[in-house]
């Protein structure tokens, strides 16, 4: 009687366990395999519970439910697998200490501070923002091979498209939308309403959803790169993309005809973010991939050593927007 109450007590403390792996991964994960996973998981852990709470003691030795015990059990075991993941979206959802250049008080200020930096990468901050400015030659989509950071020539390196599923392996199949590199035109999985990021010949431009896959190819023809992805803001007004979760978010912004990214400091809504970035003056921005994993960002601090901005290397991710000198 002793041994199925303690079953029962800790079955009770891994469903409670389970419920914080759901709650943690719905606010800042959203509706992905992994919430359905953890749901799965504490659902089996509540039965594991029911199970022990009314078992017979009698029928503990028949060796159909003996099996289920077992089966419970590593179940059970598991939930502190989930608890690893939890932790691991957790500490996506926070920047590194890092160290701004300058704090902003005006959007007019940040004008000046970008004409007159001189660095390889300015970091700007504001109540709500991180603003990362870099003094790039060009700009790239790398896709297959994470961009080394023994690169010197890469000032910055972020997530760029989403990607359909998690993947081991690399195919241009699995990058959301039209993207391409070097001139090459490559189709992905195809998505309604994304916008798009186009680089050729020098000039960076963000595309409404009516035009974006046209641009995606001319880009391609003309030798330049693109990709496609969320309208956060255009001309000044808001996209049609909306989100729920309570959350980092980033962006790649237009500031003075030059791109650069534009991260919330800390969680926060969706439409405080974008209220944030009218604030500071933005009207043109692309939604960049920040869910956990997909977020693993660095650039180029003091005497050319790379900082990591946020989350760690991700085997799933598999096309970075990339900076260069």
């Amino acid at each position: 009687m002793v041994k199925s109450k303690n079953r029962a007590i800790w079955y009770l403390f891994t469903t409670m366990l389970s419920i914080f792996n759901i709650c943690t991964i719905r606010i800042f994960d959203g509706f992905n395999w992994p919430f359905y996973a953890v749901t799965v998981n504490a659902v089996i852990s509540l039965c594991g519970l029911i199970f022990h709470v009314h078992l017979n003691q009698r029928d503990q030795k028949r060796p159909l439910l003996i099996a289920v015990r077992i089966l419970l059990l590593l179940n059970s075991i598991s939930v502190f697998v989930m608890i690893g993941f939890s932790m691991f979206i957790l500490n996506s959802q926070y920047h590194n200490p890092l160290r701004p250049d300058k704090v902003l008080s005006s959007p007019d200020e940040m004008e000046q501070l970008l004409a007159e930096s001189g660095k390889d990468v300015l970091l700007l901050e504001t109540d709500d923002l991180y603003i990362y400015y870099a003094d790039y030659h060009a700009l790239e989509l790398a896709a297959g091979k994470r961009p080394p950071k023994d690169d010197q020539e890469i000032l910055m390196c972020v997530a760029a498209a989403f990607q359909a599923t998690y993947q081991l392996d690399f195919r241009h199949e699995n990058i959301v939308g039209w993207h391409a590199s070097d001139g090459l035109l490559e189709r992905g999985m195809p998505e309604k309403n994304l916008g798009a990021f186009t680089y050729v010949n020098g000039t960076a431009r963000i595309w409404d959803t009516e035009k974006a896959e046209e641009a995606i190819r001319n880009a391609a023809a003309l030798g330049g790169m693109g990709f496609q992805q969320f309208i956060v803001l255009y001309d000044g007004q808001r996209g049609s993309h909306g989100s729920d979760e309570f959350r980092c978010y980033r962006v790649l912004a237009l500031v003075n005809g030059k791109a650069c990214i534009i991260d919330s400091r800390t969680q926060m809504h969706y439409d405080d973010f974008i209220l944030a970035l009218q604030n500071l003056g933005v009207r043109d921005a692309l939604y960049c991939d920040m869910g956990s994993g997909w977020n693993y960002s660095w650039y180029r601090g003091e005497n050319g050593q790379p900082v990591d901005i946020i989350g760690i290397p991700w085997p799933f991710s598999h096309n970075w927007l990339v900076f260069r000198k």
